[in-house]
């Protein structure tokens, strides 16, 4: 997609100045509260790198059902935001059934939408191979619930990520550091490795817990990625500004700009389940809040998510 291709809500600088961003504009949209845009310009190409997408045409027997939350919703949350292109990240109402992945990506089309799928070990190649032709370009493996790979199970998932060059993205646990125990298996992965929700870094330990110091660790390799995604998981300070969370954005940042990526979380279904409906253009301005240099925020929302999705 060319950099002037499908950009919602006006620009804020003229195409001859060569730096323009990105205005989002006001809307109400569901599953999320204000109506306001951001105070901060999305840069042209900008990336939500982690959000969902609920449709219950696709809902499983024994799976927690979630509201529905539409693809059209979603196209009006990312209007709000001034944000060009997204990454469908899989939860887990789903299971492994890529049935709502697929078709969204379908829908949406591949140079405005990328997706995660959650897989299995027993996957098959034409199974990979037929989401990698509609626009999947990574797996999600949760360790705190559901089908947890064996170390083994994992370093071949990895393998079969990188022969279709995609990432793994990998998903802790709520108030249990359950991914202490893995570093040696994300460390030797054979591809690239993203770690979803701050790693569910607990607070008010912030960057010297024992989570943070791992990831820490693994941003070092060059080959391991940060989300900075559902701030409601890990907060204790909570809404609007989660402010205990801007130290631990911070350190994993500035430690490696190249390696960071945002994402949303839209529709936020933890926070749901606990009664919260946040405002999404305040959850985009804590970024800049978080990162004021803008240099180092075009490369979370644009050049990392380019490189992770879109090569």
């Amino acid at each position: 997609m060319s950099k002037t291709e499908q950009i919602p809500g006006p620009l804020s600088a003229s195409k001859k100045s060569g730096v323009a961003d990105v205005r989002g504009i006001r809307l109400s949209v569901p599953h999320s509260s204000g109506q306001k845009p951001p105070q901060t310009a999305a840069p042209v190409g900008a990336v939500d790198c982690h959000h969902h997408i609920f449709d219950s045409r696709f809902h499983r027997p024994k799976q927690v059902r979630v509201p529905e939350a539409a693809l059209d919703d979603y196209r009006l949350f990312k209007k709000r935001l001034g944000v060009s292109r997204s990454v469908f990240v899989a939860s887990s109402n789903y299971g492994n059934d890529p049935a709502c992945l697929l078709h969204t990506l379908e829908r949406e089309g591949t140079d405005k939408m990328r997706g995660v799928a959650i897989v299995y070990p027993e996957v098959t190649d034409s199974e990979l191979d037929e989401m990698h032709a509609l626009g999947v370009r990574g797996m999600r493996v949760y360790f705190g619930k559901g089908r947890i790979p064996t170390a083994e199970e994992f370093q071949t998932l990895s393998q079969r990520a990188a022969d279709r060059n995609w990432s793994i993205n990998i998903v802790g646990k709520r108030n249990d550091q359950v991914l202490l125990g893995w570093e040696k298996s994300f460390r030797d992965a054979a591809c690239p490795v993203i770690i979803d929700h701050f790693g569910w870094s607990p607070q008010p330990d912030g960057p010297s817990s024992a989570t943070a110091q791992m990831i820490l660790r693994l941003l070092d390799t060059g080959r391991h990625y940060i989300k900075l995604s559902g701030v409601y998981l890990s907060s204790v300070a909570g809404p609007p500004n989660y402010e205990d969370l801007k130290e631990l954005a911070s350190a994993f940042w500035r430690h490696a700009p190249d390696r960071t990526i945002w994402g949303s979380d839209w529709p936020h279904p933890i926070a749901m389940k606990d009664g919260i409906v946040p405002d999404g253009a305040n959850l985009f301005d804590l970024l800049a809040h978080w990162v004021p240099d803008r240099e180092a925020r075009r490369k979370i929302l644009v050049d990392n998510p380019e490189r992770l999705y879109w090569s």
